[in-house]
């Protein structure tokens, strides 16, 4: 392996005192290199497009992919070569080369278990959205539950890729779907900000019911933090159905301390509420003792009362 870079060297080497003294020269070299079928030759130019992206390279490096792609496994395992391709044909971002994103989108290839393409696929979907925006939300709706690789991509690609396109309405189906994961219904539920409110409104709320039905208690917390962090009024009651409902120990006082920190007069009603009717008086006393405000004093002096 380690004679196989060095053989590489000369040509990488080539292209970067090329790249700032001669641009012709490094154009045609890279074309060169591209043409020549050896795979270190082509990934040093591949490598140098990268950084200096040529639009006069574009359809050798069209030819290449799709030579490529007849075989990713056996002519470019990994897609080490492919990869890169479309990283460059998105800084040039020319709309005949969405069938080069639509196929890389859709490129799944396994090695030992191991997805090997999954950042491909990510790259796929960024040219996509880029070359051809019509198309794009459709296949993209397709990797939401891909998780395959780092940082769960490229459902992440996809769904920040949606938002900021202001396609909310497949975020907001992919929630309402299932089950999902606490930690994704949270990355998720940030990109609906733009949303109409009352689309997050009915979510939250709608959620928050079934998740109390089911104690699930990590999609409660997770609910209860979005409602208070955003401020949504509307689904304010949700949270005093949660600190009635038989949630833990650990849960409530979380509950009651995030509620007292906002100080805001709706929420710290929903605290009044509970330190006369609920079942945890001394838990929701102590949350209101950590700084206490004039309003919450009041509360606890009514309560003592």
């Amino acid at each position: 392996m380690a004679a196989k870079k060095r053989a590489a060297a000369p040509e990488a080497s080539r292209l970067m005192v090329l790249a700032t003294a001669d641009a012709a020269a490094f154009r045609d070299y890279a074309l060169e290199l591209l043409a020549s079928g050896g795979r270190l030759a082509r990934e040093a130019a591949l490598g140098a497009l990268v950084e200096r992206p040529l639009p006069e390279a574009r359809l050798a490096l069209r030819s290449l992919y799709f030579e490529l792609d007849r075989d990713g496994m056996k002519l470019d395992q990994g897609a080490l070569q492919r990869t890169p391709i479309v990283r460059i044909l998105g800084a040039l971002g020319d709309t005949r080369d969405a069938d080069v994103a639509t196929r890389a989108s859709g490129t799944f290839e396994t090695a030992m278990g191991e997805d090997m393409s999954w950042q491909l696929r990510a790259l796929g979907l960024r040219l996509l959205a880029q070359v051809a925006p019509d198309l794009f939300p459709y296949l993209a709706v397709e990797h939401l539950d891909d998780y395959s690789g780092i940082d769960g991509e490229p459902a992440n690609t996809a769904f920040q890729l949606l938002a900021g396109s202001g396609h909310y309405l497949p975020i907001y189906q992919w929630l309402l779907a299932s089950d999902r994961d606490p930690a994704l219904v949270a990355s998720a539920f940030e990109l609906l900000g733009d949303a109409p409110p009352v689309v997050m409104e009915r979510y939250v709320t709608r959620t928050m019911e079934a998740a109390i039905r089911r104690a699930h208690e990590p999609l409660c917390t997770v609910l209860a933090e979005a409602i208070v962090q955003r401020e949504i009024e509307a689904a304010y009651p949700a949270l005093s159905e949660l600190m009635f409902a038989k949630v833990s120990d650990e849960l409530y006082h979380y509950l009651a301390v995030l509620l007292a920190g906002t100080n805001r007069a709706a929420l710290l009603a929903v605290l009044e509420d509970q330190i006369h009717r609920g079942r945890h008086q001394k838990i929701v006393e102590a949350a209101l003792r950590i700084r206490t405000t004039p309003e919450q004093e009041a509360i606890l002096r009514r309560w003592e009362e």
